[in-house]
């Protein structure tokens, strides 16, 4: 938590085991009132075509957050987490695409690439990986978001945009943009955490014996 304090950039702290990192994550909480992010190991392999891989969505996620203004203080995960790739910069760029409210957004066009990307087209939202386009109303659940997106269209012309809470389909939160990011969960990257982190960036090695072994 000092060493947090005093970083000129986002401090990685390195746990030699998967399990250390919730712990590590609740220990920082007792010491600081930074929220740490959790970069988590992926379970499954690349290879294993699942449509939906929450682990995976966590990671691009916490990803994203170093390229905006809410970028992470403290990041802990392990040291199997950090040697798992991720997703290129220029493919996470590439398969990004940004709605604001005010810009005109061809509805069909979306969906379209949605589906193209393996979206699943359902009558109601409710896991990530899906979204539901009715009328002028368009709801999406990208991967590495906590909760869904509602976005209401007149004609193409974006009018809102609100995060919504998938039990009781209240939106608490407005916001001005999102980001949808669509991946393919079993595509063999190559990519690295460290590509996505600032020069001024410290890691925290624990147990660095057990790193090692």
């Amino acid at each position: 938590a000092s060493l947090a304090r005093h970083a000129p950039g986002p401090l990685v702290v390195v746990c030699p085991h998967p399990d250390d990192v919730d712990r590590l994550i609740d220990d920082l909480g007792l010491f600081s009132r930074l929220t740490p992010e959790r970069f988590a190991a992926r379970e499954s392999l690349a290879t294993d075509r699942i449509l939906l891989d929450e682990v995976f969505g966590e990671r691009v996620r916490v990803l994203k957050l170093f390229g905006g203004p809410d970028a992470a203080k403290v990041v802990v995960a392990s040291i199997q987490g950090l040697l798992q790739p991720v997703p290129e910069r220029e493919t996470m760029v590439r398969q990004t695409r940004s709605l604001r409210v005010g810009e005109d957004v061809p509805l069909a066009e979306l969906t379209r690439w949605l589906a193209e990307n393996r979206f699943h087209n359902t009558s109601a939202v409710e896991l990530p990986g899906e979204f539901s386009a009715r009328g002028g109303i368009l709801d999406i659940f990208a991967p590495d978001w906590f909760d869904p997106v509602r976005v209401e269209l007149f004609g193409d012309q974006v009018e809102s945009i609100r995060r919504f809470e998938v039990s009781s389909q209240r939106s608490p939160d407005k916001l001005d943009a999102v980001d949808i990011t669509v991946l393919d969960v079993a595509s063999e990257y190559r990519g690295h955490l460290a590509e996505f982190l600032p020069a001024t960036s410290w890691f925290l090695l624990v147990e660095p014996t057990d790193l090692a072994e």
